[in-house]
């Protein structure tokens, strides 16, 4: 997908390739993926990157990238409990995975976009469990009694799992609809993390 489009136009694009409906959702769809894997691939280039960028981050201002990193690291736990969960909650429609498979009319594709869905779904269990009793709302019995059972642990290998399977999802329709994919774990932000250790980099050097 070219980069040089606005994002106007690729949403027209969705909308022309899928009709109304479907391209409108899965446009909204397409933008959140791009941003959950935004929010992983900075999380990554800072705190997955290396022993010696660790060592950098405590250096300049470990207290403040503690934060940052539990803060990026809970909100894409909420970001893959709220692309996956029900299509309603609480009487309010949700912008979900789960609303694209009523709104496929080729039977076949839809079975299999079911089948896609599925996967998600059981794939993302550790991030609604955690938004449920850690971060959304704060479990009492787990916050009080040290007897409680303790949440599913989450690594970053599940989370890595969990991205695949809704990218294997978005792409099989893209495919179908559009002839083409989008490399959504790619994302590059010329002024993110990777611009951050290179000036944090070059402090160090100048303050020696």
């Amino acid at each position: 997908m070219s980069s040089s489009k606005t994002a106007e136009e690729v949403r027209v694009e969705y909308i022309a390739a899928m009709g109304s409906e479907l391209g409108g959702c899965f446009y909204s769809l397409y933008h959140e993926l791009v941003l959950v894997h935004a929010k992983w691939l900075e999380y990554r280039e800072l705190y997955a990157h290396s022993s010696d960028r660790l060592d950098l981050l405590n250096r300049t201002s470990g207290f403040f990238f503690k934060i940052v990193q539990d803060g990026l690291w809970d909100d894409v736990l909420l970001h893959i409990a709220r692309i996956t969960d029900p299509v309603r909650t609480a009487g309010n429609e949700n912008l979900t995975i789960q609303i694209l498979p009523p709104l496929i009319e080729d039977r076949e594709l839809q079975k299999e976009a079911r089948i896609h869905l599925e996967r998600c779904i059981e794939k993302s269990v550790f991030a609604r469990e955690h938004r449920n009793k850690r971060l959304a709302h704060r479990d009492l019995l787990l916050a009080s009694d040290e007897k409680a059972v303790p949440l599913s642990g989450v690594s970053r290998a599940h989370i890595e799992d969990m991205l695949a399977s809704l990218r294997e999802l978005m792409n099989k329709l893209d495919h179908h609809y559009r002839d083409t994919t989008v490399m959504y774990e790619r994302f590059v932000a010329q002024t993110g993390a990777r611009s951050l250790i290179g000036s944090l980099m070059s402090a160090e050097e100048h303050n020696k």
